[in-house]
């Protein structure tokens, strides 16, 4: 029994399509440029990147794009510049910048397939944008394509004709335009079987299909970030604290409460044995009241002591 033909619009029944104005176009360019240059070596977008543009997007522009629309119009201009990059790299070739257009001989340029020779027979659009966005980049020559097999099947491009994430961008046969259309498939086989083939015919696995990944998502893991923040300024905080009140008093420095009194007896004119006789007789712990007394005591009352303690000694 022959399989029936079934015409299947498959963008039609995910999203609407979007028309980019040149406006959204290079915000969209510039938002990618600007967030490379605090990028690694090597950085690749993926999906949670398109979904920052998309919310930036959507913000500034109140466009209601997706992830995928961003992502396909993110690859648009990627197969651009590997276009244009092919065309720099062959000799006798350059770009006027005054015009944007790729000086290119017309015998050469029948060789291309129709959508590089419609793209560099008119002025390219957000040139200098792809250059810097794309330059040192897989679609600036690494992964070098033949523009006539250039919508084969490569490790580079497999990548773009899987329909698990998205519908892969259209260039209508007029006019080079912004417009990516809804891509309509004829398909062979049941719904089935439809659902686990790609594009290129290569079977894929069978999994779950790839959402557009929520806002609420990303709000909740900022949301576990700042918590985690805080419990942990909390910790140090009462680290802090405890270190602070377990930390052992400070001792002050000690000093001889009776200082005046051996400065005042130092004044006495008495022979340096009288003098240590009447500090050895002082400094004992059972003459502290004594000491004590003395200190308060006037200088004459201090003399008379100090001549009646030596009488009595020596005597």
């Amino acid at each position: 029994m022959a399989k029936s033909k079934l015409k299947v619009d498959v963008a039609s029944s995910r999203e609407r399509t979007v028309t980019w104005a040149d406006d959204q176009n290079k915000y969209m360019l510039d938002w990618y440029i600007d967030y490379l240059k605090d990028q690694h070596v090597g950085f690749k977008f993926k999906k949670q990147h398109h979904m920052l543009c998309a919310d930036a997007l959507n913000k500034k522009f109140a466009m209601g794009v997706t992830v995928d629309q961003v992502d396909r119009q993110y690859r648009h201009y990627k197969e651009n510049w590997k276009f244009v990059a092919a065309a720099l790299r062959k000799s006798g070739n350059s770009f006027d910048h005054a015009r944007c257009i790729v000086t290119i001989s017309e015998s050469e340029k029948a060789t291309l397939c129709d959508r590089a020779r419609r793209l560099l027979s008119k002025p390219i659009k957000f040139f200098e944008e792809m250059q810097e966005l794309f330059t040192g980049s897989s679609a600036d020559g690494s992964l070098a394509m033949d523009q006539n097999t250039c919508m084969d099947v490569s490790d580079d491009s497999r990548e773009l004709l899987d329909l698990n994430s998205y519908t892969p961008p259209e260039d209508p046969l007029g006019d080079d335009s912004d417009t990516i259309p809804s891509q309509t498939l004829n398909v062979a086989g049941d719904k089935n079987s439809r659902s686990n083939y790609t594009r290129s015919g290569i079977k894929r696995s069978r999994a779950n299909p790839v959402c557009t990944l929520p806002t609420k998502k990303a709000a909740k893991y900022k949301r576990r970030l700042v918590e985690s923040n805080d419990e942990i300024i909390a910790t140090m905080k009462s680290l802090r604290d405890t270190l602070v009140a377990t930390a052992p008093p400070q001792i002050s420095q000690l000093t001889d409460p009776h200082r005046t009194l051996w400065q005042r007896l130092e004044t006495i004119p008495l022979t340096p044995d009288q003098r240590i006789t009447v500090g050895e007789h002082l400094s004992t712990k059972e003459n502290e009241a004594k000491r004590d007394w003395l200190c308060n005591a006037s200088d004459s009352t201090l003399h008379a002591w100090v001549f009646k303690f030596l009488c009595e000694k020596e005597a």
